[in-house]
């Protein structure tokens, strides 16, 4: 059993799958390209695709297409682009 230490847990301090804002190129269609968060990279593979429109009945909805990319160098990362406000996103 682990012992108490006392301490009062903080919710503040854990941030998980916080997304990051970035640059994608998109082609004639406005799938992405290449993404560029120091550097740009070609995107070489698009693994999946997903859409999410949800809490539509809030003043903020959301509405997202989502990619699972591998780029360049060899990693994978999620992406999105959120449709309402047209901005690209690396989710964490």
């Amino acid at each position: 059993m682990v012992q108490n230490s006392g301490k009062t847990l903080r919710t503040d301090a854990i941030r998980l799958n916080t997304p990051e804002q970035v640059r994608v190129q998109e082609d004639s269609i406005g799938l992405p390209i290449a993404v560029k968060t120091k550097v740009r990279q070609a995107v070489m593979a698009i693994e999946d695709r997903w859409r999410i429109d949800d809490e539509w009945w809030r003043t903020e909805s959301i509405s997202r297409l989502y990619y699972s990319i591998v780029i360049s160098s060899g990693q994978k990362m999620v992406i999105y682009k959120d449709l309402l406000a047209s901005r690209w996103y690396r989710q964490t």
